[in-house]
């Protein structure tokens, strides 16, 4: 029994020990370029209604909450923008003495708008209906786009490849 395993054990190690591997072929063809993507950058568009501003127990500024979607990834830089006639303007953003600033909070993915007199003096009126622009850019790739204006929508755009 001894003879007969040990035979085996010898075959079966000469059998492997004779495999080698074979040559390596020739490289094959190289495939389409795809589209350039995004790098994982994500980007999307919500409205506040005039009727959703709450203004501050203080009388000198209105607030407005949004929640991103579930499915949002947030790792990285939270950056806003209003919609201002045909442009996008980075907040904060004072435009005509009124100030609209925001506060974003990861753990629970709520983003805060803030709008107020820039002076903080004096109550201005109900803001009105404005539509915002989030911009969520993994640390990795702003890394590597050191020289991107984050307060320029259009050159984030252009550089982060984005559809609207």
């Amino acid at each position: 029994m001894k003879t007969k395993f040990l035979l085996s054990t010898m075959i079966i190690t000469i059998a492997f020990a004779s495999c080698k591997k074979g040559d390596t072929g020739p490289a094959g063809p190289n495939g389409a370029t795809g589209a350039t993507g995004n790098a994982n950058v994500q980007s999307l568009t919500f409205n506040i209604d005039s009727t959703q501003w709450v203004a501050d127990s203080a009388g000198l500024q209105w607030g407005a909450t949004y929640t991103l979607p579930a499915a949002t990834n947030v790792s990285g830089g939270v950056f806003l923008y209003v919609q201002d006639d045909n442009n996008w303007a980075a907040l904060p953003h004072v435009d005509y003495g009124i100030t609209l600033e925001f506060n974003y909070d990861p753990a629970t993915k709520i983003v805060e708008v803030q709008s107020a007199d820039a002076r903080a003096s004096v109550m201005i009126p109900n803001p009105p209906s404005m539509t915002f622009k989030v911009v969520i850019i993994p640390p990795a790739i702003a890394r590597q786009n050191p020289n991107v204006n984050m307060g320029n929508y259009r050159e984030v755009k252009a550089a982060f490849n984005l559809s609207n």
